[in-house]
């Protein structure tokens, strides 16, 4: 199969959409499993909140494969959609489990911790998503392992919005302020995993790589 990425280029925006999008549904239904979660045995809640964050999953990989897809045909959606969520489910367990198997006694942490916490976090979960979804870009793009530090990088400033929109809420917000205030972290959060990866997204079909120029001569 041939690595030449389309020539058809989707514009920037609708990335930066579609991560967007995809978050925010995503963090809605996080937070909706959240508040169900504290009714219900600390171990039953750690479960209803993963599926929350498979929620995520799933949207933000139909609709970043959907993108991706028409800009490098070469692309499994299938794939990227499975891989996608299960390291979404993966990471939104290793976050979730503390604060869900836990009690309330200890003060929490002050927030610059946290903020600088989820960007380690993000980092972790960026790479890891990375190394992922780079085996699925191996048939479509020239360079698929540049994906990592790209997914790395972008999902720091991710997870940092994420955790700044989660410190809001306490036991005092009404359950639809929490829905509204979670869509619009994930709006942010979103716009901020698209903004950053689109900015590298070139890198993975760079024509200066020796045996990928086109026969014009110009960059794909």
């Amino acid at each position: 199969m041939s690595l030449t990425p389309a020539r058809t280029t989707a514009a920037p925006l609708a990335w930066i959409g579609s991560c967007a999008a995809a978050e925010a549904i995503g963090m809605t239904a996080s937070a909706i499993a959240a508040r169900v979660a504290d009714d219900i045995p600390a171990s039953i809640g750690l479960i209803i909140i993963v599926i929350g964050g498979l929620v995520e999953g799933v949207a933000l990989g139909l609709l970043q494969s959907a993108w991706l897809a028409r800009r490098f045909p070469g692309l499994s959606r299938l794939w990227w959609t499975l891989i996608t969520t299960a390291v979404a489910g993966v990471g939104w367990a290793l976050a979730s489990a503390p604060a869900a198997l836990g009690d309330d006694s200890g003060a929490p942490p002050p927030v610059f911790v946290i903020l600088l916490a989820s960007a380690g976090l993000g980092a972790a979960m960026g790479a890891l998503m990375g190394v992922a979804q780079a085996a699925v870009l191996v048939r479509a793009v020239p360079h698929p392992w540049r994906w990592i530090p790209i997914s790395t990088l972008a999902w720091m400033p991710t997870m940092v919005v994420i955790f700044a929109g989660a410190t809001l809420p306490d036991a005092s917000w009404s359950t639809p302020s929490v829905v509204v205030t979670a869509a619009m972290t994930g709006l942010i959060a979103g716009a901020a995993l698209g903004g950053v990866s689109i900015l590298f997204m070139a890198g993975l079909t760079d024509a200066k790589a020796p045996g990928r120029e086109r026969s014009d001569g110009r960059a794909p």
